[in-house]
This record gives structure tokens, sequence and C-alpha cells, in this order.
């Protein structure tokens, strides 16, 4: 397994195209808890949807990284990261994507739920954030969590997130388009604070 790092009892690991990841996936995905707030409980995803979905991301087909969380060597999660479009976002929306070189996304959830509420998604998302400005040389990252999904807002915010902009109708869920937040954190910002993990 290829690690991206290790930072106390987390890991974070790409995700591979085999069985045993793709099982968790349909484990995860098809858990109503869950999917009230991943794509909802209308879009549950069986073993054969995992693997349309992610397959193309763990053979590098797709410019999408997909990764596995792990909390002492146990994968509770799912988190990915990706290099942005400069179509991603528009400049009437509030965001000039030709500001930035190396702007990068990420999306992520803990899919053990019993790992909720601990902490656990902020301490993955500040990892993450440090890694890919010490290794990918991302000089901004953006996450878009939907309006209404107040948990995961708080989280970023943590994390060392802003909020930038709402865009109406970005996302769906349970069939029904969804505003999102557009949150970001810049390098600039990052490098001068505290929200950062060192020694990662």
């Amino acid at each position: 397994m290829k690690y991206l790092f290790q930072n106390g009892d987390i890991s974070i690991r790409k995700m591979e195209d085999k069985i045993m990841d793709y099982s968790l996936m349909a484990k995860w995905l098809s858990n109503k808890e869950l999917l009230d707030y991943y794509e909802g409980r209308s879009n549950s995803f069986d073993l054969e949807k995992v693997i349309k979905k992610f397959a193309p991301r763990t053979k590098g087909e797709e410019a999408v990284v997909p990764c596995i969380i792990e909390v002492n060597n146990k994968a509770i999660g799912y988190i990915q990261y990706y290099c942005i479009e400069p179509d991603e976002y528009r400049v009437e929306d509030g965001i000039n994507l030709k500001n930035y070189k190396f702007p990068y996304g990420l999306d992520l959830f803990i899919g053990e739920t019993d790992n909720w509420n601990r902490g656990i998604g902020a301490m993955v998302v500040r990892s993450l954030i440090s890694y890919l400005f010490n290794n990918e040389n991302a000089d901004i990252i953006f996450i878009e969590p939907q309006t209404w999904n107040k948990r995961a807002i708080r989280c970023y915010e943590k994390s060392g997130f802003t909020p930038m902009v709402v865009i109406k109708n970005r996302e769906i869920h349970d069939g029904e388009y969804k505003d999102s937040l557009i949150m970001s954190i810049s390098f600039e910002y990052w490098k001068t604070t505290k929200k950062h993990v060192l020694h990662l």
C-alpha cells in the first residue's frame, strides 16, 4: 500500500484497484446515515456502482486522486484531491482561477459513523492541507460543502478554511439541486497561522 503520510494515529493511503477497497466503499456508500450527507439516500452505491465510479480514479485514468483514511491501521473513510481545472469556477461567481498557479480541491467523508464527532475529520483535513502545500505545490485549496451541512462547514473552518462565496444550485443531492458554500485556504494564510500540521 502506498501511504501519502502518517500523522500520529492517522494515515492516508492511495485507494487501490482491489476488491478490498471497493468493498469498503460499497459498505460506506450504502449506509443511509452517511448518505444523508453524501449524495442522498436515493443514491446508494452497490459494489458494481462503486467500481464503475472509482476504478478509473484508482487506475490513474482521471485527475482525481482517491485515498483511504486509516486510524490505527483501520480504514474509516475516504478523501480525494485534484488539481482544479480552469473552468471549475467562474469569475462572475467571485473566483478568478487565473490568480493561482496550482489550485487544488478536496472532498472527504468518514464512512465508519462511530468515528463521527471525534475531531478526526478536522485532523485529516489539516493533514491533507499540509501535504498539498508541502508536496504538491498547491497555492490555494478549495472545498465546497452544501450550505445546509453545518457540521461539515464547522469542521472545515476548524481546519483553516474561510468562506468565499455561495454558488446557487451547484450540486444535486437526493435529486434536488443544492447551494454550495465555496471555502478556501491559501498557502500564504496557511503558512502564517498555526492551523497547519508539522512533521508529516
